[in-house]
């Protein structure tokens, strides 16, 4: 009798080692991308491109980034994010796009008509500098653009944060198609979606067409050019058309990645999209970071541009960040 029991005693525990064995396997993949971005020296996420090659060409970075990266307001029409412009940084964002609006005599972060209670003064730069000063390694890519009102409050009070002298160290004065990491380490690059002020610090966007994929032309304050591949593609009919977007995503990643090692033309994808009423951010991006993370992974892409994603709290939009983060330790 009590060999009996000892036999099923032993049968049961092959049975739970072998199930907590194909439980590991199922997260077997996003433990290797979370193993991959730590980088030989310890950092993390903060840090990750601490261990990068200064000669590195910022064009041949893999850099996630959140698309209307302040909203996380607005009901499921308009809301973005669920992490505030911080949580992101820490989470290893690289790249936000900001959209704003003159209010009570600042530049408000709005998605549309929603107010997203925070300001650009106030809340979002001094995020970015503080950041990069804790963490001088690394080095952000800010999209600025009217999100609406007058052009000339928007110049007025955007010129004003960006000529304090105070700032300027943060700041990359001039665009260079060739740019390293380590020129932009410890600094932000402005891409102007809206002309602001002549003696602009970083690249105005030239014919960043609406809803589309196309060249873009980045254009520094002395008329210096380089050239981005960009999708953009945001409007749908609805949410069954999501397979759509995943094809244009890989699509430009694929001509993105196959630049030759000599080009220095970069790439920007906007993973991002909505079909309202019905198809929300939210409904596109559970249908749509998942699989574009799964097609990158398995062709095992590099040099995948400027990312620009939604939900990046969410499952889908974890694994894609932690694989474009990965992708660069190897292409180191």
């Amino acid at each position: 009798m009590e060999r009996k029991c000892l036999r099923m005693f032993y049968v049961l525990a092959w049975i739970i080692s072998i199930s907590n064995s194909l439980a590991c396997a199922g997260n077997g993949d996003l433990q290797s991308v979370n193993a991959g971005i730590q980088n030989s020296n310890g950092t993390g996420k903060e840090e990750w491109m601490k261990s990068l090659s200064d000669t590195l060409p910022m064009c041949k970075i893999s850099i996630p980034g959140t698309h209307d990266s302040g909203t996380t307001k607005g009901g499921r029409m308009l809301k973005t994010q669920a992490m505030d412009i911080p949580a992101q940084l820490r989470q290893g964002i690289r790249a936000f796009d900001i959209r704003l609006e003159k209010k009570n005599n600042k530049l408000g972060i709005f998605h549309s008509h929603a107010f997203q209670d925070i300001y650009w003064e106030d809340n979002v730069l001094p995020a970015f500098i503080s950041f990069l000063q804790a963490h001088p390694s690394e080095t952000l890519i800010v999209s600025l653009k009217k999100e609406g009102g007058e052009l000339k409050d928007y110049a007025s009070l955007l010129s004003a944060s960006l000529s304090a002298s105070a700032h300027q160290s943060y700041f990359i004065a001039d665009f260079r198609p060739e740019l390293t990491l380590k020129e932009c380490r410890g600094k932000i690059l402005f891409l102007h979606r809206d002309h602001a002020m002549n003696n602009y610090p970083g690249a105005a966007c030239i014919d960043w067409k609406d809803n589309a994929t196309c060249q873009l032309t980045l254009r520094n304050k002395d008329g210096k050019e380089g050239y981005v591949l960009l999708e953009d593609e945001y409007q749908y009919e609805s949410d069954k058309e999501a397979r759509k977007k995943i094809e244009v995503c890989i699509r430009n990643f694929d001509r993105v990645s196959s630049e030759p090692v000599a080009s220095r033309r970069w790439g920007i994808t906007f993973v991002s999209a909505t079909g309202l009423p019905l198809g929300t951010p939210i409904v596109f991006a559970n249908k749509v970071n998942a699989p574009v993370a799964n097609y990158l992974k398995k062709a095992n892409k590099r040099n995948c541009g400027i990312v620009f994603i939604d939900f990046v709290n969410k499952q889908g939009g974890k694994r894609l960040v932690e694989y474009l983060i990965s992708s660069n330790i190897s292409n180191d």
